[in-house]
């Protein structure tokens, strides 16, 4: 191993790039396995203060994960507001030597970015001018159509932000073929600096995450292992475009995207490691998504870091790049975005927010009714009640069912009068319920899972044996696992699903909408299990009253 150390340091350097003047590229290049390589080095890093490495080049990151549609500043929610954090941003990005990068999970999550799409959050990350977006698995969730018309979307300017989805490939899943890739964003970009650093930037989202998207959204697509794809991109930057920096920015945490665990953290999958052609590192840093952790942690002298969820923290990896092309990490540590925000604001963000925002509060701002008491988004109380106003409207439009399903809530509705827009925040997404038949052991089956809720109908003792019909929201009724197959609901038939007039998707958060608007006024404890046997999935096997 002595032999090989000045290869080693050589390849410990990572570069950030700038926003004002630079090259643009990117390419949509195939991808090829790529050697394994076992060689690897250990350091340390401060996360206290950035410094300089003298006859070095600086390189600044600065990036957001799992913004989650969090337009406004939330403090009771340490949320800092689209506004507060694109300012502080913007003049980070004036500074030079600096890039912006966004790892996935941008509009889902409240009325004021759901109600266009994803429109008002992607025309102020272009405003902002991030130097990349990674799709995350809720960018799906109103089909691929809105991620190509968010992809299209530019400012003012015409700056548009690369989307990045390197490993995200065509599939015919009537044979189970991996096919061409899918072009929904570019594989990388790369960004040339003020002081002359070239940085490629690879974007991936992980492997699994394809099954947590509602099937019918993504039945023609697959997220290819990405660790191939990594090593092959970072030979083709390193070597034919000739970079100096190789970020990651994955929608992936840091142990699915290194192969490890959490209690045995390491890179199984030597995305840290030296390649055998390029000699250098196959990325020199990587920024993380999806599990909504706060993390910053270091393999090999390659920084992994994730900022939490909605905005909380802002990541920030400074690196240095000597003359001979050594990355050397010297920050890595998530900011406290209300903290360094505070005072920070920009005209044309708040203009773009309250444009868009004009037209959602007219809907969000309705008064649907009361809550006496405090419903929770996972306890119980709140998806109680939407299982309860699914199994109302699919009685009254004609099903003959015996239970209705649904999982968790994203958040809780506090005690007071209720907003159709704080019930959009509880339940953001736009599943449909399905009416479906399935067998007593897979309707089991999926009872035992604590984040699933029901709401029962049926008198009689429940019958393992027997033959339910279930209104069931789509993500559960049609879900499929890792190989594509139906999984939590194998065999079922699909009877129907609850529509009405006027609605082009009558989707479970309308329906309970219209539930909340109908009883006016709801107590806590008529949708917990404890005082309501409907909802006690404890008590199934005995007859209810």
């Amino acid at each position: 191993m002595k032999k090989h150390t000045n290869l080693f340091l050589m390849t410990f350097l990572s570069l950030t790039l700038t926003g004002c003047s630079f090259n643009f590229f990117t390419s949509n290049n195939s991808v090829s396995e790529s050697n394994k390589v076992s060689d690897s080095i250990s350091t340390t890093v401060s996360n206290s203060e950035s410094t300089t490495i003298e006859g070095s080049r600086k390189l600044s990151i600065y990036a957001i994960n799992d913004f989650h549609g969090s337009v406004n500043e939330n403090v009771s929610n340490d949320e800092a507001g689209i506004i507060k954090i694109g300012a502080y941003l913007k003049e980070k990005k004036s500074e030079g030597n600096t890039l912006l990068l966004n790892s996935g999970d941008l509009w889902q999550g409240s009325i004021e970015s759901n109600y266009n799409h994803g429109y008002l959050l992607t025309d102020c990350m272009n405003n902002i001018e991030f130097d990349c977006f990674t799709i995350g698995n809720h960018e799906f969730d109103w089909g691929q159509k809105y991620i190509q018309l968010n992809r299209e979307r530019s400012s003012t300017n015409n700056y548009k932000t690369p989307f990045l989805a390197a490993n995200i490939y065509n599939y015919d899943i009537d044979s189970k073929t991996i096919k061409d890739y899918a072009n929904l964003g570019d594989k990388y970009v790369i960004r040339e600096l003020e002081n002359g650093l070239k940085v490629g930037i690879i974007g991936v989202i992980g492997k699994n995450q394809i099954t947590s998207i509602t099937s019918q959204h993504v039945d023609n697509l697959n997220f290819n292992e990405t660790s191939s794809i990594i090593k092959t991109l970072s030979d083709e930057l390193r070597i034919e475009k000739n970079v100096d920096v190789v970020l990651l920015d994955c929608h992936a945490d840091q142990y699915s995207i290194t192969g490890s665990s959490e209690s045995n953290f390491y890179d199984k999958n030597q995305i840290t490691s030296v390649s055998s052609k390029s000699h250098q590192r196959y990325v020199d840093a990587v920024f993380c998504a999806h599990s909504h952790y706060k993390t910053e942690s270091m393999i090999n002298g390659v920084p992994f870091i994730q900022g939490a969820s909605n905005g909380k923290y802002i990541s920030n990896v400074e690196l240095n790049i000597d003359e001979n092309g050594v990355v050397v990490c010297t920050l890595n540590e998530n900011l406290d975005a209300l903290q360094v925000t505070n005072g920070y604001f920009d005209q044309e963000l708040a203009d773009l927010v309250s444009t868009y925002k004009t037209e959602s509060d007219l809907v969000g701002n309705e008064e649907l009714g009361t809550f006496n008491g405090y419903f929770s988004s996972s306890g119980g109380s709140l998806p109680n009640l939407v299982c309860e106003a699914v199994s109302s409207y699919a009685t009254k439009t004609g099903y003959d069912i015996a239970y209705a399903m649904v999982n968790n809530g994203r958040a809780t509705i506090e005690s007071g009068k209720v907003t159709y827009a704080e019930l959009y925040r509880a339940l953001p997404f736009d599943n449909e319920v399905f009416v479906i038949e399935t067998t007593g052991e897979r309707l089991k089956a999926e009872m035992d899972y604590d984040s699933n809720y029901i709401c029962r109908l049926d008198k009689e003792p429940f019958d393992i044996n027997k033959t339910y019909r279930v209104a069931v929201i789509d993500y559960l009724a049609t879900h499929r696992n890792s190989s594509r197959d139906y999984d939590y609901f194998r065999g079922m038939k699909i009877l129907g699903k609850l529509e009405k007039e006027g609605y082009d998707i009558y989707n479970y958060r309308d329906i309970t909408a219209d539930y909340i608007r109908e009883k006016k006024t709801l107590n806590y404890s008529n949708y917990t299990s404890q005082y309501n046997d409907q909802f006690n999935k404890s008590k199934i096997e005995t007859s209810l009253n």
